[in-house]
């Protein structure tokens, strides 16, 4: 568990770009870990387009 101080420099870190996270809330710092993990994500959302799904699971009516 982190403490409060830790969780302020993680959020600075974030926002300078020291640290990247992504929607599922996995965090690294190496940049190409980084965008592996946004395109796995995109790649994911782009099948849940395909079969209709316009939320967590959710088909559209």
């Amino acid at each position: 568990m982190t403490n409060p101080e830790q969780n302020g420099q993680q959020e600075r870190a974030l926002e300078t770009g020291e640290l990247y996270q992504d929607a599922e809330g996995r965090r690294t710092g190496d940049p190409r870990a980084g965008a592996a993990h946004a395109d796995s994500e995109a790649d994911r959302n782009a099948e849940h387009l395909a079969r209709g799904e316009v939320g967590p699971g959710v088909p559209e009516q």
